[in-house]
């Protein structure tokens, strides 16, 4: 008897030790206390023309390091999201590592193919209130990123901006692909010939063309050094991201 009392004993002193184990007591409290104290950022936007993106891209809202070419984390856009739909898409306890938050063209890896809209996390301090990007109505198919993270970055500054379209060329922000697509060239004497897109063919398309090695003679101004010094990290990108959508037009 005396045994089995000790082992009793010995069994709710285990269990009393077990539970008190369980117990985290005010560790939780610590450890949400850490989860948010990182940043927030909250985008919306209205959306169109994702489900006819390739395949092979993401629209996604992503973190980025300083230099770095994939995302930290990213929560895609889903494929199925209709035509006019408005979205909303939090990324919470980002470190202080994390430089930008963009709306980026990724691939399946989450490298960064182009940046659609940025905004600067160095502006904002550690803990405090949810940063909000509101994007308005943005095009997300193929022409609509280029557009939005090619165009309006590099070519609108001579293409449209200030009443000015050098070789009567316009791209702005609202003027369809079809004023490129398959349409002669006018940009100079050297240009003559030419077409600024040809459907399926990158390498008969004048615009591709200036782009890329051997064409930087082609017209007066060397359009490759604009895009080089544009994008400087993901250049091979920008032009393969040119390449799909030339030979994907009808």
């Amino acid at each position: 008897m005396v045994n089995i009392k000790k082992w009793e004993t010995f069994l709710i002193s285990a269990i009393f030790l077990l539970l008190t184990g369980c117990d985290s007591g005010n560790i939780d409290d610590e450890d949400i206390l850490i989860q948010n104290s990182g940043k927030t950022v909250k985008v919306t936007a209205t959306i169109r023309g994702i489900g006819q993106l390739s395949d092979t891209y993401t629209v996604a809202v992503a973190a980025f390091s300083d230099d770095k070419k994939y995302a930290t984390t990213q929560r895609a856009i889903p494929e199925n999201t209709a035509d006019g739909q408005h979205i909303s898409v939090t990324l919470d306890n980002l470190s202080s590592e994390i430089s930008t938050v963009e709306l980026a063209l990724t691939n399946k890896l989450r490298k960064r193919i182009l940046t659609l809209a940025s905004i600067d996390l160095n502006d904002f301090e550690l803990g405090g209130d949810t940063i909000r990007m509101d994007l308005g109505s943005l095009s997300v198919d193929m022409f609509g990123c280029i557009q939005q993270g090619i165009f309006n970055v590099s070519c609108i500054q001579c293409h449209g901006a200030n009443g000015r379209s050098a070789g009567n060329l316009n791209l702005t922000g609202g003027n369809p692909p079809m004023n490129l697509v398959d349409i002669d060239a006018q940009s100079s004497v050297a240009g003559q010939g030419y077409k600024r897109i040809v459907s399926g063919n990158p390498e008969e398309s004048l615009m591709f063309k200036i782009l890329n090695p051997g064409g930087e003679n082609i017209l007066h101004y060397n359009h490759t050094e604009v895009l080089s010094s544009q994008f400087k990290n993901n250049l091979a990108e920008v032009k393969t991201l040119l390449r799909d959508w030339i030979e994907n037009l009808q």
